[in-house]
């Protein structure tokens, strides 16, 4: 029987290794204004609820959540590849039962060797309504070869909600993360923005990023590799847990030690104002975002369906 206090050290231990050898210096990129979205077609959107989308560094894999028929039951991922960027996917394959659970497995974020797959899920085993859970491949190209899900243990995991979470190795990897959103007692409402310093034996107290929270809900989120530039969802200026409307917000730092901006909503072609958008994730390069929404014009009527948008850099 494995000490749950110890899984999260060893996989943590485990990704150092191979992430740390891959990590050098980076600098900040200045983006132009991301272009109007596109909702993907068929076979990646249907008419059930298809959300939290993240693409591979090659971009040719996206997973996903989806309800689709032919899962475990609930919210199960999937995977879909393209023989090249500007290719159409291919019919979505479930990752199995080893992965899924007849509850939720909602996708988070890959560790930067794209070897680790976090993701949210209420499985057994969970201490709180959802935790942060993790898969581990040898081959980043694998999608048949998955480990047993690891919980990330209590130090992340509280008897709240824990509900998304990315690994930032950064600043030549001096800079070693755990950003994560959880319902927690300190909290200013809502779940909210934590992050976890991780040393040689695991991750430490969780610490509010009290810049970027509010009263408000703060959900899932997705961090640029380089750690200067953050795109999360929130409910504010509302101070309920009320979900109906949602918006993706935008803060950035000029280093990994300094505090993070104001936020400001994404914007002017990003957000669908009275509806849900959710589950933002950047490429590797920064250039493309995912998320889904709720918005009009979806195959269901009333579920969710991934987009994309794109933006280019620009020079300094």
């Amino acid at each position: 029987m494995y000490d749950q206090n110890w899984i999260p050290c060893s996989a943590v231990l485990f990704f150092f290794a191979t992430l740390l050898s891959s990590v050098g210096a980076q600098n900040r990129s200045t983006f132009s204004d991301w272009l109007p979205v596109q909702r993907l077609s068929p076979p990646i959107n249907s008419e059930f609820s298809d959300q939290a989308p993240i693409l591979s560094k090659d971009e040719k894999t996206l997973y996903f959540t989806s309800n689709r028929p032919g899962g475990s039951g609930g919210e199960d991922i999937w995977v879909s590849k393209r023989r090249s960027p500007n290719s159409n996917w291919g019919t979505p394959v479930n990752l199995g039962p080893k992965v899924n659970s007849p509850g939720i497995e909602r996708v988070r974020s890959f560790t930067p060797d794209g070897k680790g797959l976090l993701f949210m899920s209420d499985r057994e085993g969970s201490s709180g309504s959802t935790d942060i859970w993790i898969i581990v491949r040898n081959n980043p190209n694998d999608d048949t070869n998955w480990s047993e899900p690891i919980n990330l243990g209590p130090t992340i995991n509280s008897p709240g909600s824990e509900i998304a979470a990315k690994y930032l190795f950064a600043n030549g990897g001096r800079a070693r993360k755990l950003f994560f959103t959880g319902d927690r007692l300190d909290g200013f409402g809502g779940p909210d923005i934590y992050a976890s310093e991780i040393n040689d034996l695991g991750f430490e107290s969780p610490v509010n990023v009290f810049e970027l929270n509010s009263p408000g809900v703060k959900t899932c989120f997705t961090v640029s590799e380089d750690g200067l530039e953050i795109i999360f969802v929130s409910n504010r200026p509302n101070t309920t847990g009320d979900l109906a409307y949602t918006e993706l917000y935008t803060s950035t730092r000029g280093s990994v030690n300094e505090l993070w901006s104001p936020p400001a909503k994404l914007g002017p072609h990003i957000n669908a104002a009275n509806y849900q958008d959710v589950n933002p994730s950047l490429t590797i390069d920064g250039r493309t975002m995912m998320f889904a929404s709720r918005r009009p014009g979806g195959i269901g009527k009333g579920t969710f369906d991934i987009y994309m948008t794109t933006r280019h850099r620009v020079a300094e």
